[in-house]
């Protein structure tokens, strides 16, 4: 019995699997739009500067998936490290257009390039925000519902890339396959 045949074919599957976990896929979700307060300075402590950013509302609007943001149950926790990155930790309730209720998780960084842009990028009530492509927002999302309509939602991680202003923080959400 030759032994190439059985080793070539392990070979074959490993490099197969190689592949299919080094190929990230992924699917539109939806616009994910928080309106926000103005942040609360907390200032800098033993984990960094901290903020909280109270979540007033927003929408969020896609193929599969769409309703509001509910008012007062959410906000952000973010803090700003030694290193000037923005780290967020944000936590709110969405109501689909069906009336499913989803506990959202996100958490994230917002890494600003020049340290003096940092206020700038933060005025989310600011008229004229700073250009997205100047900095770097990206999130990962959880979710958590009861609802046998969106408990598909339960095993899903999504990541978004977002901008800020105008009042709030937008971002684009796609499902990782």
């Amino acid at each position: 019995m030759s032994g190439g045949n059985g080793r070539d074919a392990i070979l074959q599957e490993r490099h197969i699997v190689e592949v299919k976990l080094s190929d990230l896929q992924s699917e539109f979700l939806f616009d994910f739009s928080l309106t926000l307060q103005a942040p609360l300075d907390i200032g800098s402590g033993p984990e960094g500067h901290r903020l909280i950013v109270m979540t007033s509302g927003g929408r969020f609007q896609g193929p599969r998936l769409s309703g509001t943001v509910l008012p007062l149950t959410g906000a952000d926790w973010p803090r700003i490290r030694s290193d000037g990155t923005f780290a967020f930790d944000a936590r709110a309730c969405v109501r689909t257009t069906e009336g499913s209720l989803i506990y959202v998780t996100c958490s994230g960084r917002l890494v600003v390039p020049s340290p003096e842009l940092l206020p700038a990028v933060l005025d989310v009530m600011g008229d004229d925000p700073v250009d997205p492509s100047s900095y770097y927002l990206r999130t990962h999302m959880t979710f958590e519902t009861s609802d046998a309509s969106t408990a598909w939602l339960n095993d899903v991680l999504a990541v978004g890339v977002g901008r800020i202003g105008h009042g709030g923080a937008e971002y684009r959400v796609h499902r990782v396959l």
